[in-house]
């Protein structure tokens, strides 16, 4: 059973026929009767990666073709374009709509094309954004990596703001890390202490994403850092007659391995560690391409690893990587707000290999003159079954 049924956005969303965009901007609308401006184009790239969302906002009504200037600094809409003012974003048809992005103002461009009317770019990010200009090198309070990430989203000016209802503007949702698992019901020796070594919290972030095979990304309110792939449950079933407007699905075997291992260094004992994972997929309709990648291995090097424990996780997050290598799907659908990056969709009705589930790692919500559409980016660890 899935999260979202077709037919019932169809009916919510009156047969997609009446899109519509809100914009808030520190709080405020943008789109209101009072202000002679409209958005012309929007585009909302989320990723499920380690990629920032970035949203592209081209607003027009900011240009005064009598004197021949931009009226930016007018008091009535100057507030709207101000760089690091919050912008939360909503789509959906008549009127009802759903939050798809938050972030800041990053950029401004002021723009007089060839042809069309001059415009005012913004162009805004996600938290991750305001997180990739900071440097540190420093031993951090926490002693486990799930802790360490809690201390330094928590020391990030931008999550630490309010929205106008007063509560968090940006909310984080940290799972526990294998390692703070591992020590529960054990007694702790020693000063032991997590570092940050000559990087940004972006940076930082990541290399403990890529350490336990967890994910760290931003949907709407909430930045997430938990398990990767974790959620089994499929966001949508969809296919010709559910709102697919043009498709491509590829399965490609170059690059596959069978196995990935890992070894690392015990400092302390002087040892070799080692960590091993097999890949668990279905690549063929067929044994012809099983034989081709069954004894290939790849073997990883790595400074960072110094437990077995460690060696294990690192070899899932690369076992995962190369498996999911296989299947891949780009698509469009009309505009569905509900259609975001790191869920299951299942891509159905089109036989098999086609028919298949897919992880959806970049969504891209898209509004302008051509009315609203979404097109997605998945990948799959397994060929296709027809359900």
């Amino acid at each position: 059973m899935s999260e979202f049924n077709y037919k019932d956005l169809e009916t919510q969303y009156e047969y997609f026929e009446h899109p519509i965009v809100q914009i808030s901007i520190d709080g405020k609308k943008l789109l209101d009767s009072k202000k002679p401006l409209s958005v012309t184009e929007l585009n909302v790239e989320l990723s499920s990666g380690f990629e920032a969302g970035i949203a592209t906002i081209s607003i027009a009504g900011l240009y005064n073709r009598t004197d021949a200037k931009f009226i930016a600094d007018n008091s009535d809409v100057k507030n709207y374009i101000l760089l690091g003012s919050t912008v939360a974003i909503s789509l959906g048809y008549g009127h009802v709509i759903r939050e798809v992005f938050r972030g800041f103002v990053a950029r401004v461009n002021f723009r007089i094309p060839n042809d069309g009317m001059p415009e005012v770019q913004l162009t805004a990010m996600d938290a991750k954004g305001v997180m990739m200009a900071s440097r540190h090198s420093k031993k951090l309070q926490a002693k486990y990596y799930s802790d360490a990430v809690k201390e330094v989203l928590s020391q990030v000016p931008f999550l630490k703001q309010k929205g106008g209802d007063g509560k968090d503007f940006i909310e984080t949702v940290v799972n526990d890390t294998p390692d703070k698992k591992a020590a529960q019901g054990k007694q702790e020796t020693g000063d032991r202490r997590v570092e940050m070594v000559g990087e940004s919290d972006y940076e930082f972030l990541v290399k403990a994403a890529k350490k336990f095979n967890f994910c760290f990304y931003c949907l709407g309110p909430k930045l997430y850092f938990t398990e990767a792939m974790n959620n089994n449950e499929v966001l949508m079933d969809l296919g010709p007659t559910d709102g697919l407007l043009n498709m491509e699905v590829e399965y490609d075997i170059s690059g596959l391995v069978e196995n990935v291992e890992i070894r690392g260094l015990d400092v302390d004992k002087g040892q070799e560690v080692q960590g091993k994972q097999k890949r668990k997929s279905t690549i063929s309709m067929g044994s012809k391409a099983i034989k081709l990648i069954e004894k290939q291995t790849r073997f990883y090097d790595d400074p960072t690893v110094s437990t077995k424990e460690e060696a294990g996780y690192r070899a899932e997050y690369l076992i995962n990587r190369f498996s999911y290598r296989l299947g891949s799907l780009k698509a469009q659908f009309k505009g569905m707000p509900e259609l975001v990056p790191g869920r299951l969709l299942h891509l159905q009705a089109l036989g098999k290999p086609v028919s298949n589930t897919f992880f959806l790692t970049k969504v891209q919500h898209v509004f302008g003159d051509n009315g609203y559409y979404t097109e997605v980016e998945g990948i799959s660890k397994d060929i296709g079954k027809e359900a």
